[in-house]
């Protein structure tokens, strides 16, 4: 009898025995999750966005229904703030919709970007580095800001 020993490949955890096929010398294996959920080993609490409202839960151990449950309230407002301001990204045509990845990829083209720093809103431009609230102009930016500051406070977790 021939005995192969296989080594598990960095970034997976083992074979997926359901995927693999030994007959046809097909094997698989499973990936590493980055963060995972399925380890989280206590009773869980926190606050869920649904429409406008920020509710608060408690559930079991890393239960599916549970995922999209943030730890804080400051955390919930945040996302659906974030949420609010693609919308207004997305559709209006005053803002040129969010950048593709090939925009991102590509060093030469400006991003004009509003971030937080420390207790203060701040407004840059950079070409590499990725960031929510980027736009084509100064112009799309300032006006954005402008209209927009109290989601922006919200986003940043600054209110």
């Amino acid at each position: 009898m021939n005995e192969i020993k296989i080594q598990v490949p960095e970034g997976y955890e083992g074979i997926d025995m359901e995927a693999s096929n030994f007959a046809e010398g097909k094997i698989i294996f499973k990936k590493k999750e980055d963060a995972p959920w399925k380890d989280v080993k206590h009773q869980i609490s926190g606050y869920y966005t649904a429409g406008s409202s920020i509710y608060s839960a408690k559930g079991g151990n890393n239960d599916p229904d549970m995922a999209d449950l943030f730890a804080t309230r400051k955390q919930a407002k945040s996302s659906q703030a974030m949420a609010q301001l693609s919308q207004i990204m997305q559709n209006d045509p005053r803002f040129g919709k969010p950048f593709t990845n090939e925009e991102w990829n590509n060093p030469n083209t400006c991003k004009y970007v509003i971030f937080r720093q420390g207790d203060e809103i701040k407004t840059d431009y950079w070409n590499r580095y990725y960031h929510f609230l980027a736009f084509r102009t100064r112009e799309q930016r300032a006006l954005f800001l402008k209209e927009n500051e109290k989601l922006i406070r919200e986003y940043f977790m600054m209110d």
